[in-house]
């Protein structure tokens, strides 16, 4: 046990977002090496056609079905290397976005924790930081900016 999981008790949306590591985790090696051993197969066919056409040159049927045979098999290791990248970065964006989850939870958490004196200027640092960090990312003009650091300015307005 590490001294994080002592110090912590375990959230049950953190074991999840472990769970969905480890899954993905599993997912991208199995898709990696789906890749690799597809590849692998369609070079060693290709090369199985040119040893077969220098062995018998008269025999050029044999040759040139290998031939073809292999580079389809490259062809679909492209594939498979081209869906494994696209799945990886959906994959690390959501993880990211979880993270984020579990961030502000743990940010809300621990405001509650706190001195209830300071509760609203820590809850208005939290929503600050969400706004800011909120896709898509939007250019902070100086009158948001201004917004954000005065957030009394809306109630003197109001008053």
């Amino acid at each position: 046990m590490n001294q994080q999981q002592s110090a912590q008790p375990q959230d049950p949306f953190i074991k999840k977002l472990e769970e969905f590591y480890k899954s993905t985790l599993f997912q991208n090696k199995v898709s990696f090496w789906s890749s690799v051993i597809a590849s692998s197969v369609g070079l060693v066919v290709v090369i199985l056609a040119f040893a077969a056409y220098f062995y018998d040159r008269n025999n050029l049927n044999e040759s040139v079905v290998l031939g073809v045979a292999g580079v389809i098999a490259q062809f679909i290791s492209a594939a498979f290397f081209y869906l494994h990248n696209k799945s990886t970065s959906q994959v690390f964006a959501g993880f990211e976005k979880l993270v984020k989850l579990q961030d502000t939870q743990l940010a809300i958490s621990l405001v509650s924790k706190m001195d209830p004196k300071s509760h609203d200027y820590m809850y208005m640092g939290i929503i600050n930081v969400l706004i800011l960090r909120n896709e898509p990312n939007k250019e902070l003009t100086p009158e948001l900016v201004r917004a954000l650091r005065e957030p009394n300015t809306v109630k003197q307005s109001n008053a």
